[in-house]
């Protein structure tokens, strides 16, 4: 499976890309390398992949859901801001030490918009480890998620405990 995940994201030009976005041929993740199933009980707080990747990571998270999602299974919220570091966490009212707080999220000057993402199975979204995201589950949603994520690094500064899969 994961030889034609590879050969996929291949003829697609998802590689090219990438290393046109860290500067460097990416390496797979074979620990970061996915297939979530994201049942309805299941929510996150906010958070950047770098807060605990390290914040210096050059990534990309390929994101590709199996399910549409979004409205009847949990989808993605995004805050649709680009921010130029990890932020903040373990406060405001945080659930973990290395989410954002809703309440650093609910303080953004300006304020910030949450964009929800309504997917069908098989759509995609990119982002690195500054984006901030998180699981979005809303009340009524009745179904589970299923999706691949396939985290690409840059291979001068890959996580050697990710275990790295040259493409």
């Amino acid at each position: 499976t994961l030889e034609k995940i590879i050969a996929k994201y291949e003829s697609m030009g998802v590689f090219k890309a990438v290393e046109g976005y860290i500067g460097e041929r990416p390496a797979l993740s074979l620990g970061k390398t996915v297939l979530r199933r994201i049942p309805i009980t299941n929510g996150t707080d906010w958070h950047q992949d770098g807060a605990f990747l390290g914040a210096d990571i050059r990534v990309v998270n390929l994101w590709v859901t199996l399910s549409d999602c979004g409205v009847d299974a949990a989808g993605l919220d995004v805050i649709a801001k680009r921010f130029p570091d990890v932020l903040e966490t373990g406060t405001h009212g945080a659930q973990f030490d290395w989410s954002v707080g809703p309440g650093l999220v609910d303080s953004m000057q300006p304020p910030v918009k949450i964009q929800t993402p309504v997917f069908r199975a098989g759509d995609a979204m990119m982002f690195d480890q500054l984006c901030l995201h998180r699981t979005g589950i809303r009340p009524g949603m009745t179904k589970e998620r299923y999706a691949i994520e396939s985290w690409m690094f840059a291979p001068s500064a890959f996580p050697m405990d990710q275990f790295p899969l040259f493409v």
